[in-house]
């Protein structure tokens, strides 16, 4: 299971895809929570992974010995941690998305805004069995859907 600000994922192939970001969340080495990060080329039909396996590949992104992973940005600093052992949100902070839209999440709750305009805010929503739990684009959020291309369905 994995959860993000309260809402649990269960048998869910990528718990939040972000444009073109897909994050997945699964059980690793000697049974811990780990991540993959990667961003999708439909031209190319490519993963282009900024963390695999729990160890980044991008140079925004840094672990510690306790397996935090920190992304960051040369222009604003922080924006999001992935926390493998939490008992709460394993993925916490903010995540641009597009055209001014801002993904934030904490230890309650996953909030999209546009500015000072609120999307969503989703909390204590348990999904279950499909392949992408939230989608969110520019042009909306999708909940529970298995809608991928064919080649993101081999992990």
């Amino acid at each position: 299971m994995t959860t993000l600000g309260s809402n649990r994922f269960h048998g869910v192939l990528y718990p939040v895809v972000i444009n073109d970001r897909y994050f997945r969340v699964y059980e690793g080495k000697d049974n811990r929570t780990t991540l993959d990060v990667f961003r999708w080329d439909p031209t190319t039909e490519q993963r282009k992974y900024e963390v695999k396996a729990g160890q980044p590949l991008d140079d925004m992104a840094t672990t510690n010995p306790t397996g935090i992973i920190t992304f960051g940005t040369d222009d604003t600093g922080f924006l999001f941690k992935f926390r493998p052992d939490s008992a709460s949100s394993h993925i916490f902070g903010g995540i641009p998305a597009a055209d001014g839209v801002t993904v934030r999440i904490t230890d309650r709750e996953l909030h999209v805004s546009a500015g000072e305009r609120v999307i969503v805010t989703l909390s204590r929503n348990s999904i279950s069995n499909c392949a992408i739990g939230i989608h969110i684009t520019p042009d909306g959020i999708g909940m529970g859907s298995n809608a991928l291309p064919p080649q993101l369905l081999e992990v």
